[in-house]
């Protein structure tokens, strides 16, 4: 199980100085930033910054932080077609087996996938327990060591619905896991990644 530090997490700020300067506090197994890109610049936002993305934080900075930290990085990518930059970025400083990725990262985007870990938030089949063969049929059929299965909502997900991917071997990573009872219910039946803002909290649970 690995625990990803949800952008933001305790209290923060979403792609901050402070979310990164309180990484050790964490005690998570990744971090997690919003990615995008204008120019040549890969730059770090929740929602697109046309206008002063120059004053934001860098990829650049945030990969440096994490091979400092020696902590692997959830990329959730805002836009389509950036993954080939995101690796070629994290090839240049040595990070690229820190990776993870998650967003609008897409089953196409194979090719240039030769590191980390990618979840995916849709594959053109919706993610419900009658579909859960199919879907590990088709992440297979692509034969990339580095697809790790699903990326979804915790309200999307039910015990009948774990039980199916645990029949078929396919793992999830599950957001934004904040609620106690939901903590309590699922820290030690989800089999991939949970991402949430209390990452002590969860923690806790699943080494209960």
């Amino acid at each position: 199980m690995m625990i990803t530090a949800h952008g933001g997490a305790m209290n923060t700020g979403r792609n901050t100085q402070a979310y990164f300067d309180n990484i050790d506090t964490y005690k998570a197994d990744a971090i997690e930033v919003d990615i995008w890109k204008k120019g040549n610049l890969l730059y770090l936002s929740h929602l697109p910054s046309p206008f002063c993305y120059k004053k934001k934080l860098t990829l650049r900075y945030a990969f440096e932080v994490v091979k400092e930290k020696k902590i692997k990085i959830n990329c959730d990518l805002k836009q389509t077609g950036i993954i080939r930059d995101v690796i070629e970025l994290a090839k240049e400083i040595g990070v690229q087996d820190y990776l993870i990725f998650t967003g609008e990262a897409r089953l196409s985007d194979s090719q240039y996938v030769d590191c980390g870990q990618v979840w995916f938030n849709r594959m053109g089949i919706k993610y419900v327990k009658q579909n859960v063969k199919a879907l590990k049929e088709l992440l297979d059929s692509f034969g990339n060591p580095h697809f790790a299965g699903l990326n979804l909502k915790y309200t999307k997900i039910d015990d009948e619905f774990l039980q199916e991917c645990k029949k078929y071997d396919l793992k999830l990573s599950v957001f934004t896991i904040d609620d106690e009872e939901v903590m309590k219910k699922y820290a030690k039946k989800i089999d991939g990644n949970i991402t949430t803002n209390r990452p002590l909290d969860v923690r806790r649970y699943v080494e209960e």
